[in-house]
């Protein structure tokens, strides 16, 4: 028998949530009464076990430098000659193409509701596969179950429980890139899940407006949803995450090393939030579609 190939979350949505937030990934929960300053990063990122990239066959590791800009519900990426733009105020994605002189533009309403029917697809899936393993062996019965317990929450669309976050600070000190930091650890239902080193010198008010904005998009977006920014909550008051690394990988399959080389709080043009004047719009990709809703397999003949 043929393993059943499992589709996961759209590639828009990996798209947002793995490569054009690569701050917001561990970035989390900020108070939405403080005041927003603007704010510019510089990092290094690796990814362990995303989307394969061109001319690859299986997931792999890929690092990268980039550029951020914070400015209230925005936030600006620039990394390996690409541009995205996130903005809340206007609801919409915004992709630059530098090199093209072109830009693309999606709405934010159209990414969630195509997550959530992808989760609604899943929900059907599930339903479909537990229906023909009633048909398998007993063997046979008993690996698809194991198979499908050893998946992420909230791959199939069932509602994610609040994990239990426990915070410990481990004692020790390191410098790094020039910030002093502390080392804490997260564990969620008593399992550990990430490393921070805090700097309590760098300010994290540019995550504020940002942050409530996006944990609201989230909501309800499967294994990559407003679950994943939570953690921040409980170390938001301790400093601002120099270095961070995921330690238990996220859906299942994603894990990272974030490193910021300079923070530096600064005023931003608002115009570096939008496309420039003589670039062309272009038609954005369509978001792709994953026909009918699985539903239960025909009893066999």
């Amino acid at each position: 028998m043929k393993a059943a190939r499992i589709p996961f979350l759209s590639a828009p949505v990996i798209l947002a949530a793995l490569w054009i937030l690569p701050v917001t990934i561990v970035l989390f929960g900020l108070h939405p009464s403080v005041v927003s300053a603007d704010m510019v990063l510089s990092e290094r990122t690796e990814i362990v076990g995303g989307p394969p990239m061109q001319g690859q066959t299986q997931a792999g590791t890929r690092a990268r430098e980039s550029t951020t800009y914070l400015q209230g519900k925005r936030i600006r990426t620039e990394t390996q000659g690409h541009v995205w733009v996130l903005d809340f105020e206007k609801g919409m994605l915004i992709t630059i193409n530098p090199n093209a002189k072109t830009y693309t533009e999606m709405g934010l309403k159209d990414l969630k509701e195509a997550q959530k029917q992808a989760m609604e697809w899943m929900k059907g899936l599930r339903a479909q596969m537990e229906e023909k393993m009633k048909s398998m062996p007993p063997e046979q019965q008993a690996a698809m179950k194991k198979k499908l317990e050893s998946l992420p929450e909230g791959m199939f669309g069932e509602q994610e429980q609040p994990a239990k976050v426990e915070v410990k600070a481990t004692g020790k000190k390191e410098t790094i890139n020039g910030y002093a930091c502390k080392e804490y650890v997260v564990y969620e239902d008593g399992e550990l899940t990430t490393r921070y080193w805090l700097a309590p010198s760098v300010s994290t008010k540019a995550f504020d407006a940002y942050q409530k904005e996006l944990s609201i998009w989230l909501e309800g977006m499967g294994p990559l949803g407003a679950n994943r920014l939570r953690e921040w909550e409980h170390i938001r008051d301790k400093g601002f995450p120099i270095k961070v690394t995921r330690v238990k990988p996220i859906a299942g399959k994603v894990s990272f090393n974030r490193e910021i080389l300079k923070a530096e709080e600064k005023s931003l043009d608002p115009g570096l939030f939008l496309p420039p004047k003589d670039y062309k719009r272009t038609e954005a990709p369509a978001i792709p579609k994953l026909g009918a809703k699985p539903g239960k397999m025909p009893p066999p003949k």
